[in-house]
């Protein structure tokens, strides 16, 4: 029996034609994804055990969180909390902020906003709060009811993980450093609703050069890549920084403007490097309408 998570995480559902879903699937399947399945084999009877779904995943995969700044206990265990993330890898960092949302909140405790396409999987639908971008009026009506039900979930007190550059860091020229491109505003609104404090996470690493490189050429060919990505990283710890909590009321001078809120929240989590970066300038962006904005310092 193929595992119903790894068969179903795939990012061919996010090609538009039948021709890019195929060609996507092709590149995964030359590239690592049928290993990836097998590793996950018989998961699924350790999580009907009992065993918690996020550790089981990473235990399967050699992955673990490795904290060289700050500490996990920055999450609180209680309480609205966002949790936000710079977005380097794709596959690994969103396993990651699951496995440390599981750790701090339980398996029900928290939601994520993540592409569509994860929501398929059913160990993933009930955590996975889905995001769509697309400009269709169907898109738009997917991310109104995320961000309602995410919303809801921080004012009955509960925790959400996003990753507010809504897509994989991408070095502005094929061989720049990668960054998240500008962060969305989205992100800012549900924040200012649910009157939650902000706990930042820095990720360390980016995907590899040919990654960078593909993702200028079709987004079909990045697309294909990522699984790629994650395999190259299975048995390996995940660096990360785990920021101390960012009060309600220091965010609320930025409640009328949301570009500057995302513009501090952002600069707040690349400051998290323990060696300070050279730039935070935006990442190459992928959406027409934020084009014209990387060109800005964030």
């Amino acid at each position: 029996m193929i595992p119903q998570v790894a068969r179903d995480v795939t990012y061919a559902f996010s090609a538009r034609t039948p021709a890019g879903r195929n060609v996507i699937r092709l590149m995964e399947n030359a590239t690592g994804r049928l290993g990836l399945i097998r590793r996950a084999q018989g998961y699924d009877a350790e999580v009907a055990a009992g065993a918690d779904f996020w550790k089981v995943i990473a235990t399967r995969y050699g992955i673990a969180p490795q904290v060289i700044g700050g500490s996990l206990s920055n999450i609180p265990a209680t309480g609205p909390v966002v949790v936000i993330a710079n977005h380097p890898f794709g596959v690994l960092d969103g396993l990651m902020m699951g496995h440390i949302l599981s750790q701090r909140r339980g398996p029900d405790g928290f939601r994520i906003l993540a592409h569509q396409v994860f929501s398929r999987a059913p160990d993933l639908a009930r955590v996975i709060l889905p995001v769509s971008f697309d400009t269709t009026p169907a898109a738009r009506e997917i991310n109104l009811t995320t961000r309602a039900a995410a919303t809801a979930h921080l004012k009955a007190g509960g925790a959400v993980g996003i990753f507010p550059g809504g897509t994989v860091s991408t070095a502005a020229r094929p061989f720049g450093a990668p960054m998240d491109p500008v962060w969305r505003g989205f992100s800012a609104r549900m924040i200012a609703r649910s009157g939650a404090a902000v706990v930042p996470i820095w990720f360390e690493g980016a995907n590899s050069r040919l990654f960078q490189v593909a993702s200028h050429v079709h987004p079909t060919l990045r697309m294909g890549l990522l699984l790629r990505e994650f395999r190259a990283r299975i048995n390996r710890p995940v660096r990360l920084v785990v920021g101390a909590p960012i009060a309600p009321e220091v965010l609320s001078e930025y409640a009328r403007d949301t570009r500057k809120m995302m513009d501090f929240l952002r600069n707040a989590t690349y400051e998290l490097s323990p060696r300070p970066l050279r730039t935070h300038a935006y990442g190459f962006e992928f959406e027409t309408r934020y084009r014209g904005r990387e060109q800005q310092r964030a």
